[in-house]
Parts: C-alpha cells; structure tokens; sequence
C-alpha cells in the first residue's frame, strides 16, 4: 500500500499493547516518541490496566486500561460506537485471538501489527530484522505509515522521572532479585551475596528488597534471614511501587521488568543477566545503566526454560560479589551449555553496559 502523508490533517491513531511489563514498557516509549514527532495528532494507548496507570500522567496520550479480554472488548466497542474511525490501529506488541478481536473490533482505515499472523486477513505486517531487538517489533510497525520514524534509544519517562526528580530523600538502595520465572531468579544464597557486596558499596544506606509475592519462589526470599539495615518491601501495585522508586538512588537486580521501569523512573541500575541477551533488551543509549554477563556466554540465549537454578546468573553475581558460587553445575539441566565450559570460565564477567 503506497504511503500518504497528508500533514496538514492530523491523525486519530490508536495504539495497543498486550504484552509483559517490560515489553510494555518498550513500547509505550515508542508511543512518547511518535507523539513527540507528531505533537498534532490525536493518540489514545489501549494497554492493561496494571501498566496504563504508568502512563496516565504522560502528556498527548489518552490512556485506555483493561483488565481482561471481555473488559478489552467492551472499551473497544465503547469506542466503535461513541466515537468516528481511527485513521490508524497500530498494534505494537502482544499474540494469540486477543489481537485479532482488537482488529475486528476497531474501526480504523489502516490497521498495522507487528505480526499479522494472528488476523491475516486484517493487519498490514511490519518489517521487522530477522534477529530483532526489543524495541523493533513497536519501530517497525510505527514504520509501516510513518517511515521516518526513529527508534528511541534509550527509555525514560518524563511523568515517572518527575515524581523522582521531586523526592527530597533519594538515599534508599533497591534490589530486585526475582522475575516471573525461575530462570532468571536469585535465590536465598545468592541474594545474600549481592546484599552484601552492595553494603560494602552502600555502607550507610537503606536497602530494600521489592518482591512480588505472586511470583513463584517469593516464599523463601521474604523469609531468608537479612542483614541490619535491610528490608522486604512486597507491592502488587506498580503505581504504589513507583512512589518507592522515587526514593532510591540505585537499583541491583535480575533481568525483570522492573528493571525497565526502574531505568524508566530514572534510578542508576546495575543488572545481572543469565539465559537472555543483554543486548536486545537493555536499549542502546541507556544512561546510569550497567549490565553484567558471563563473558562466556556472549552474545548468546539459552532457550532451556525448564532452569530452576541458573548457574549463569548465579555465577555472574557471584563473580561480581566477589564471593563462590553456591550453585553446582550438577543442579543444571543436562542441556545447559556451561556443562561444556571450566570453572575459570565462571569467574569471569563481562561489562555488557551500553556503550
């Protein structure tokens, strides 16, 4: 479809995300990007209702939350009714029928997704690299009708980073240690390492531990034993949890969302990687920002999700802790490509910080 670009009319675009929290987060700063370009054009965000409250106070983007796929619908269908065609739908990210019913469900004269594989016979496709980054799947669709958009390289919001900006006490230090699978989490032992190498980092400061206590393995980190000065802060609400963001002046953790938002609030962070690539998921130009990795592992993903104890992640805090790792490679699955690597490969990190 030839590509027409009437600029003295603006648009009514319609942008939806159905994804995690990071991803989430990626994208929507694709959304603050467009909007910035195109200041004229009226934008409304359809996005979980968990994560629209992180966006509410961001100017130009009217926000629309949903807390289930029926709840999704009626506010699509609200909006069929009561309101005249999109120009654009553009989903930047999300799978499976839900995507499709947003296509049925919306009137718009284009409609954009990231994948067309869930409505074939309703989305245009965008282009995206064959070994894409994070951050390609909301560029590339933006790019199916707007084809000078330029992807953002790093991810900073201005309404989050405010309520930080205006905190009188940013002296609290937060760690992060577990994530929504196993794979990527720190369990008690290694998370007595990190604190305290952060202590010997930190040495009069108040550090506090966000956990979720719906994850899986929440249990044991809420009741593993701490060091003075050192507390479990529990959230389920990320706008509550942004308020204790506010006060930090560093973050340490796992590959999480909550690291994304942490960068997205403005917090200097230091996270840890183990099975993912730090390169696709940490943006490019992220400032504060410093990632660790086992230099053996590269650039490479690990797709061995069944991990209940990640030796490459364990390893890495270990290492730069400067402690022993308390996990064996026995503990691995039999498929873990470290089995095949010695025990000074698991000493030994990379700085995989943005350059």
């Amino acid at each position: 479809m030839a590509v027409i670009r009437t600029f003295d009319l603006p648009r009514r675009i319609l942008f939806a995300i159905r994804s995690k929290l990071g991803d989430t987060l990626i994208s929507f700063q694709c959304v603050r990007a467009y909007v910035d370009a195109h200041p004229d054009d009226s934008v409304t965000l359809l996005t979980r209702s968990a994560y629209a409250q992180l966006f509410m106070q961001e100017s130009g983007v009217r926000v629309i939350g949903f807390d289930s796929r029926i709840g999704m619908a009626a506010r699509l269908l609200w909006l069929r009714v009561t309101e005249p065609a999109f120009d654009i739908l553009a989903v930047l990210w999300g799978s499976g029928a839900p995507i499709r019913l947003i296509g049925q469900l919306v009137k718009a004269r284009r409609k954009v997704a990231w994948s067309r594989r869930f409505g074939p016979g309703i989305f245009e496709e965008a282009v995206m690299p064959a070994d894409h980054f994070l951050i390609d799947p909301a560029a590339s669709t933006i790019r199916v009708f707007e084809p000078g958009f330029a992807a953002p390289t790093r991810l900073a919001l201005p309404s989050l980073a405010a309520r930080r900006a205006n905190c009188a006490d940013k002296s609290a230090i937060g760690i992060v240690p577990i994530a929504d699978e196993a794979r990527r989490n720190l369990d008690p032992a290694v998370l007595a390492q990190l604190l305290l190498e952060v202590r010997r980092r930190h040495p009069t400061a108040p550090m506090r531990i966000f956990i979720n206590p719906g994850n899986a393995g929440s249990d044991a980190l809420i009741a593993a034993p701490l060091p003075p000065g050192c507390e479990v802060r529990t959230f389920r609400d990320l706008a509550a949890l942004v308020d204790q963001y506010a006060q930090l002046a560093a973050w340490y953790g796992t590959d999480t969302g909550l690291y994304h938002l942490a960068v997205a609030v403005g917090i200097p962070a230091t996270v840890f990687f183990g099975p993912t690539q730090p390169h696709k998921i940490v943006m490019p130009a992220q400032s504060g920002t410093r990632v660790w990795r086992l230099a053996v592992l590269g650039d490479s993903h690990c797709e061995e999700k069944s991990c209940g104890r990640p030796l490459c992640l364990h390893a890495a805090v270990a290492a730069w802790s400067m402690g022993a790792c308390t996990t064996g490679i026995d503990e691995t699955p039999i498929a873990c490509p470290l089995r095949q690597c010695s025990a000074t490969d698991l000493e030994r990190l990379r700085d995989a910080s943005p350059a």
